[in-house]
C-alpha cells in the first residue's frame, strides 16, 4: 500500500499523468439475511494531480446482472458500496456476485476494477405452500361423517430454502387426525356428525433439522349424510270380543306382532299409531303400508293405521289371516318395518236365514196324524256356525195343539190328529191353519226370523187361473220416472182359496237393465227407471199369473203393450261444437265467412224444427246465421262491414255463442223446449292500412304530441333494399303511363283528323247503327273516303258473361254471378241498360270496301 502511494508521489512529482486507480478496504462476505443498507466494502479512487472525476463510479458488467448493491458517495474520492434489499440475498439463489466498478477523469483516462462478493448461507425456516401459506387465515375443509378411518383428507405442503428434510406435527391429537412424514392428513378413527364433534380445529406445523418451524390452521367441518335408519314405534289396538287391548313395539326389536281384531268394525277405525324418528334429522320421513290386500291403509304424513274395507270373514274368498308391514322411510328409502299379522275374529253378526219362509201345505181331503206337514231347513253364516233353534211363537202348534215339533227334530212340525176336510172343527177353522217358528241362534236371540206355515185342506186344483183380459195396453210418457204406475192386470182362479195368485213378467222386457217391476200380489206394473222414446219405442211384456197350489201348480198368462210417448226430452246437439275462422277486415257484406255452416242435430226434433240465435258476442251486429230458422246447417254472413279505419271499431276476436233451440214447429205450438249451444270464434285480421300519425295536434287547452322513434338497426338491411326497390317499381310505372298518355294523344289527334277529312268529302249520308248486344264483342267500323286508308285501330274488349242470379241477404238486392270465376255485378232495369247501350254506337260506311275488315271500337259519345 505504501509503495503504490509512494508510487503515485513520484509520478505526480516527475509531472507524469496516471490513469485514476481504485483502493477496495473492507471487503468480505455477506449473510443472505443481512439488513437493507448493509456495507458491503470501502472504495477509494486515486487521480493524478489538475484530474478529477466525470460523476460518480458506476456498477458494470455485474454478473448476474440484477443485483442488490449501491455505491453511496461519504467523502471526497470515497464510496461506500452498500446492500440495497432489493432483490433480496438469497444463498440458494445467487451465492456469489461479480461487480465491476468503473470511473472515468477528466483527461479521458479510465479505470476499472472487479470486485467478488460472497453470501455465506444462513438456515431459514421452512414455510408452507398452498392454501396453508397465507398468514392469519384458516384453511376450511369438509369432509361426510361417513369417511372410514385411515382415509387421507388433506395434504400439507411445506419447502425449506435448504432442501432439508422436514417433519410435519398436528394438534391437537385427540381429535381422532394424524399426519404422516409427508404432510398427509388422514382420519385415525369412525366420525358421527350426530353424536361427537361436528368441527375441528387443528393446528399444523413443519420443522426443519434445526428447529426452525412455521404452523398453519386447519379446520376441519362434518358433513352430515343419510347413513343411518330411520327407527319406528308402534301402538297396535286389538279388538276381541269387543274388549280393547294395546300392544306396542319398536322396529330395533325385530319382533313381528300379531294383534286380534273383531271382524265388521267401523271402516276407518284406527288399529296402529305409529311414530318414527331418524338420528340423520334430515327430514322427509314418511310412513308406507306393504300389504297384498287393501284392508288396511296408513296416513303418510301421521303414521296412523285405519281399516279402508269391511272385514267380513263370511265373505266369500276373504282370508282370516292378513299380513302387512309398516315402514317409516326417509327421502333416500332407508326404511324402519315392522311386520305385523292380523286375525280376524268372528262374531255372530248374521241372523240365521231358512231356505224358505213361507211353508205351504196343501192335503188332499184330509190329513193323516203324525203327518210331516213342513220341514224347517234353517243355516247360520257365522263362522265358526252357531247352533240354530226352533221355537213355536204363534199359531195352533206345540203341546196339546193340533201341530206340534217332531221329538229330538224341533225343525220337524207334524200333525197330531187327523184333519178331514168335511170336519165342521176344519171347516170353521176355513180349511187353513197359519203358524209360526221363530228361528234364532245362541248367543243372540235377537237375532231371529220367523218362519210362517200355512196348512191347506182343500180338494183338489180343478180350475186354472184366468185373466180378466187377453191382451192388456198402455202408454207412458217418455219423461215419466221410477215408481210410475203404467197400469194393472188381474186374474181370477176358481180354486179354493179363491183367487191366490202370484204375478211376474216371464218375457217382454229386454233390457240388460230391467224396466218393469210388476207387483206380486196386487199385479201393478211400475217403471224402474226412466224410458227412452228414441231407444225403444214399444215394450211388449208377457205377464204371467200362478196360484197357490204349489203341489199343482196351474198359470195364466196374458200379453201387455206398452206404448213409449215420445216428448221433448233432449236438446240439439251441434258437432263440432266449437268452430273457428279468420277473415279480413275488408270482406263485404252478405259473404259466408270461411264458407262456414252449423252442423246441428236433435235425437227427437226435426231438422227444420231448429231455431238458431245469437246470444253473446256479436258486438256492432256484424254477424248473422241465415237462415235463422227451419234448418240445421246455417251459414254465418257478414251482415255489417268493418270500419277499422275510423277508429270506431278496435275489437278483432269475436267470441259468438250461438243457442240452438228447437222450438221452430211448423204447427206454431212449442212444447217445453230445449236448447243447445254452438260457439263460434272469429278473429278478423286488419288488411286495411291504420291512419298515419301525425306530429303534433293543437287544441285549445289540450296539447297532444305525437313521438315517433327510430328502432332500425344496422341487421335491417333489407328494409332500404326494399324501398329502393319499391322506388325504382314506382318511377318505371309512372314512365309506362306517360308514354301510354303520349300514345293515345297521338291515335287521338290521328283518329280527329281522318275524321274531318271524311266529312268534308261526304259531310252527309252518315248512318248510326244500334250494336247487337247478344254478342260477345262490339264492333264499330271507322272509314274515310279517301283512297287510301291511312290509320286502322283496333280495341277489343271482353265482356263477363253471367249465368247465374241471386239475391243479396243484407240489401235485398238482386246480383248477377259467374258460376266458373265468381264475378258478380248488381243487375240494373231494362230502361238503364237500354240507355247504357245508347252509349255505344257502330259507324259503317255507305260505300265498303271490295275486302272489308269488322272491327269493334267503343266511341264514347260527345
Amino acid at each position: 500500500m505504501l509503495s503504490a502511494h509512494f508510487l503515485l508521489v513520484l509520478l505526480a512529482a516527475s509531472g507524469v499523468r496516471t490513469a485514476p486507480t481504485f483502493f477496495v478496504e473492507n471487503a468480505s462476505s455477506l449473510l443472505e439475511n443481512a439488513s437493507d443498507h448493509t456495507p458491503v466494502a470501502m472504495v477509494t479512487v486515486s487521480l493524478s494531480p489538475h484530474t478529477s472525476l466525470i460523476g460518480d463510479p458506476v456498477i458494470l458488467n455485474a454478473s448476474p446482472v440484477v443485483h442488490p448493491f449501491v455505491l453511496v458517495h461519504r467523502f471526497s474520492h470515497r464510496w461506500d458500496l452498500i446492500i440495497t434489499g432489493v432483490p433480496k440475498l438469497d444463498f440458494e439463489v445467487v451465492a456469489l456476485y461479480s461487480l465491476t466498478i468503473y470511473a472515468k477523469d477528466s483527461h479521458e483516462a479510465t479505470a476499472s476494477q472487479t470486485i467478488f462478493v460472497q453470501i455465506e448461507d444462513v438456515n431459514e425456516p421452512p414455510t408452507f405452500t398452498g392454501s396453508l401459506a397465507q398468514e392469519d387465515q384458516v384453511t376450511e375443509i369438509y369432509i361426510t361423517e361417513d369417511t372410514a378411518p385411515g382415509t387421507i383428507i388433506y395434504k400439507a405442503a411445506a419447502k425449506d430454502p435448504e432442501d432439508a428434510v422436514l417433519e410435519y406435527f398436528i394438534s391437537p391429537e385427540s381429535f381422532g387426525f394424524i399426519i404422516d412424514s409427508t404432510g398427509a392428513i388422514s382420519t385415525a378413527s369412525a366420525l358421527d356428525f350426530e353424536r361427537g364433534m361436528r368441527s375441528f380445529s387443528l393446528v399444523i406445523k413443519v420443522v426443519d433439522p434445526g428447529g426452525l418451524f412455521a404452523t398453519g390452521n386447519l379446520k376441519i367441518f362434518l358433513i352430515n349424510i343419510n347413513n343411518k335408519d330411520p327407527t319406528l314405534a308402534c301402538s297396535f289396538f286389538n279388538t276381541e270380543n269387543g274388549i280393547l287391548r294395546v300392544t306396542s313395539t319398536n322396529s330395533t326389536l325385530h319382533h313381528k306382532v300379531n294383534i286380534t281384531l273383531d271382524e265388521e268394525i267401523p271402516i276407518g277405525k284406527m288399529i296402529a299409531m305409529c311414530q318414527a324418528a331418524d338420528e340423520d334429522n334430515l327430514g322427509g320421513l314418511t310412513f308406507e303400508l306393504e300389504t297384498v290386500d287393501n284392508y288396511f291403509a296408513v296416513d303418510k304424513e301421521k303414521g296412523t293405521v285405519v281399516t279402508t274395507t269391511r272385514l267380513d270373514v263370511e265373505k266369500a274368498g276373504f282370508a282370516s289371516v292378513l299380513s302387512f308391514s309398516i315402514k317409516a322411510c326417509d327421502d333416500d328409502k332407508k326404511c324402519a318395518t315392522i311386520p305385523v299379522t292380523t286375525y280376524i275374529h268372528g262374531i255372530n253378526d248374521n241372523a240365521p236365514f231358512c231356505d224358505q219362509y213361507l211353508i205351504r201345505y196343501t192335503g188332499k181331503e184330509e190329513i193323516a196324524k203324525d203327518t210331516i206337514i213342513a220341514k224347517l231347513t234353517c243355516h247360520d253364516l257365522d263362522k265358526p256356525p252357531d247352533t240354530v233353534h226352533y221355537a213355536p211363537s204363534s199359531g195352533p202348534v206345540g203341546s196339546g195343539q193340533l201341530f206340534e215339533q217332531v221329538p229330538n227334530a224341533d225343525n220337524f212340525i207334524q200333525v197330531t190328529k187327523e184333519l178331514d176336510y168335511e170336519n165342521p172343527e176344519v171347516v170353521a177353522a176355513g180349511h187353513i191353519y197359519e203358524m209360526m217358528i221363530s228361528v234364532f241362534d245362541d248367543l243372540h236371540p235377537s237375532h231371529t226370523v220367523t218362519v210362517t206355515i200355512l196348512v191347506e185342506i182343500a180338494p183338489d186344483n180343478d180350475f186354472s187361473p184366468k185373466f180378466q183380459a187377453s191382451h192388456y195396453a198402455f202408454s207412458v210418457p217418455e219423461t215419466s220416472g221410477a215408481f210410475y204406475k203404467v197400469g194393472q192386470v188381474t186374474a181370477i182362479d176358481e180354486d179354493h182359496p179363491p183367487n191366490c195368485l202370484t204375478y211376474k213378467i216371464i218375457n217382454g222386457d229386454i233390457q240388460a237393465v230391467q224396466r218393469f217391476w210388476i207387483d206380486p200380489l196386487s199385479g201393478v206394473i211400475e217403471l224402474t227407471s226412466q224410458p227412452d222414446y228414441e231407444s225403444v219405442r214399444q215394450y211388449n211384456l208377457t205377464v204371467q199369473a200362478v196360484d197357490c197350489d204349489r203341489a199343482h201348480l196351474r198359470t195364466a198368462v196374458t200379453t201387455v203393450t206398452v206404448d213409449i210417448e215420445d216428448e221433448n226430452d233432449e236438446a240439439p246437439v251441434c258437432i263440432p261444437y266449437l268452430y273457428k275462422a279468420v277473415i279480413s277486415d275488408d270482406v263485404v257484406a252478405g259473404t259466408n265467412v270461411n264458407g262456414l255452416k252449423l252442423n246441428c242435430h236433435d235425437r227427437d226434433s226435426h231438422d227444420f224444427e231448429m231455431r238458431f240465435e245469437m246470444a253473446s258476442g256479436n258486438e256492432n251486429l256484424h254477424f248473422q246465421l241465415d237462415p235463422n230458422r227451419g234448418t240445421n246447417t246455417p251459414k254465418l254472413i257478414v251482415k255489417n262491414p268493418f270500419n277499422f279505419e275510423s277508429g270506431a271499431e278496435l275489437q278483432q276476436q269475436y267470441h259468438l255463442v250461438v243457442h240452438v233451440i228447437d222450438d221452430n214447429l211448423k204447427s206454431g205450438k212449442a212444447v217445453k223446449p230445449k236448447t243447445g249451444t254452438a260457439v263460434i270464434d272469429i278473429y278478423v285480421r286488419r288488411i286495411s292500412p291504420s291512419p298515419p300519425p301525425t306530429s303534433s295536434e293543437q287544441r285549445k287547452g289540450l296539447t297532444i304530441v305525437y313521438t315517433a322513434i327510430n328502432t332500425y338497426k344496422n341487421s335491417d338491411w333489407y328494409i332500404p333494399f326494399i324501398f329502393t326497390l319499391m322506388a325504382v317499381f314506382f318511377v318505371g310505372l309512372f314512365s309506362w303511363m306517360c308514354f301510354l298518355l303520349w300514345r293515345y294523344g297521338n291515335i287521338k289527334s290521328c283518329s280527329q283528323k281522318l275524321a274531318k277529312d271524311d266529312s268534308k268529302l261526304k259531310p252527309k249520308g252518315m248512318k248510326y247503327v244500334v250494336g247487337d248486344r247478344s254478342q260477345k264483342e262490339k264492333n264499330v267500323i271507322t272509314e274515310t273516303r279517301n283512297k287510301k286508308l291511312e290509320v286502322l285501330t283496333e280495341t277489343t274488349v271482353y265482356e263477363t258473361v253471367f249465368d247465374g242470379e241471386a239475391i243479396d241477404p243484407v240489401s235485398g238486392n238482386v246480383y248477377a254471378y259467374n258460376s266458373r270465376t265468381g264475378a258478380r255485378k248488381w243487375k240494373v232495369l231494362v230502361e238503364h241498360q237500354e240507355e247504357s247501350f245508347g252509349s255505344t254506337y257502330s259507324l259503317s260506311e255507305a260505300r265498303p270496301f271490295k275486302e272489308s275488315t269488322s272491327l269493334k271500337i267503343p266511341v264514347q259519345q260527345q
